[in-house]
């Protein structure tokens, strides 16, 4: 959702919210002042009937204020009031570990207001392609053409379960005849998910070694909990001799990820 939409909503929300509470506060007026004040009016009655009047008044817009106070200081609510990108950092440094050395990652803070998603990314090595249906972490520089594939691709499925969803990945490496299924197990880390992972079959390389090779494809599924009918999958893609290099830093980079309702 862009800003300008966001906004607007907003401010129908308090044009809207403020209307109902006036109305409701007239409406509970009238029904006190038809029972209290209903004979002949005196200037002790009018004296009585103005003091009620402002205390109910200022009793409904305490319950204006209050609503909005709290409201803003949910978790949701700063959601609605804040775009993504003025609830996060946006950008910060990260130590992490790969192939037991440790180096500083400059991360860049992602955001998607649509899908509602934030994550964040390795600016010196990546970058965000945002699509019709999903977006994608791919390497700055096109990889030469004797390399596979590779990137992390986020998409949100909507309708749906995480059972289904595991089912279809599941289908979808059978019916590849350059991929095989390789395992699935639920798993706490990056995120809390159910992954799939498949892999290039196993051929015969020039020196006649059989089995998998440093350019076997791996593709690994990240698929969450079912929320509300709506699931996240987190497609990672590389090949096998970048397990330690892509592979890790994608790991790195989805520890970071997070849907904000």
């Amino acid at each position: 959702m862009s800003r300008n939409k966001l906004n607007k909503r907003i401010e129908q929300l308090f044009k809207r919210r403020t209307k109902d509470a006036v109305n409701l506060k007239n409406e509970t007026w009238n029904k006190i002042d038809s029972e209290l004040f209903s004979s002949a009016p005196d200037i002790t009655k009018n004296k009585k009937r103005r003091g009620k009047r402002l205390v109910i008044a200022g009793m409904s817009i305490a319950a204006i204020i209050a609503i909005l106070f709290f409201g803003i200081n949910t978790e949701p609510g700063q959601a609605m009031f804040h775009g993504l990108k003025d609830m996060f950092i946006e950008e910060k440094q990260e130590e992490i570990e790969l192939e037991g050395q440790k180096e500083d990652t400059n991360v860049q803070l992602e955001t998607n207001e649509e899908l509602r998603y934030v994550i964040y990314v390795d600016e010196d090595r990546y970058k965000m392609v945002e699509g019709e249906t999903s977006d994608r972490i791919e390497t700055l520089e096109p990889l030469p053409e004797q390399f596979p594939e590779v990137y992390m691709e986020i998409i949100r499925m909507d309708d749906t379960t995480t059972e289904e969803v595991v089912a279809a990945i599941k289908q979808e490496i059978d019916n590849d005849k350059d991929m095989e299924f390789h395992r699935e197990e639920s798993v706490t880390e990056p995120i809390e998910a159910e992954m799939v992972q498949g892999m290039g079959p196993e051929y015969t390389n020039e020196f006649g070694k059989t089995g998998h090779q440093w350019d076997t494809p791996v593709h690994r599924y990240y698929v969450t909990d079912e929320d509300e009918g709506q699931v996240f999958v987190i497609k990672q893609v590389y090949f096998l001799e970048a397990a330690e290099g892509h592979g890790a830093r994608f790991h790195y980079m989805l520890e970071s990820f997070q849907v904000v309702k």
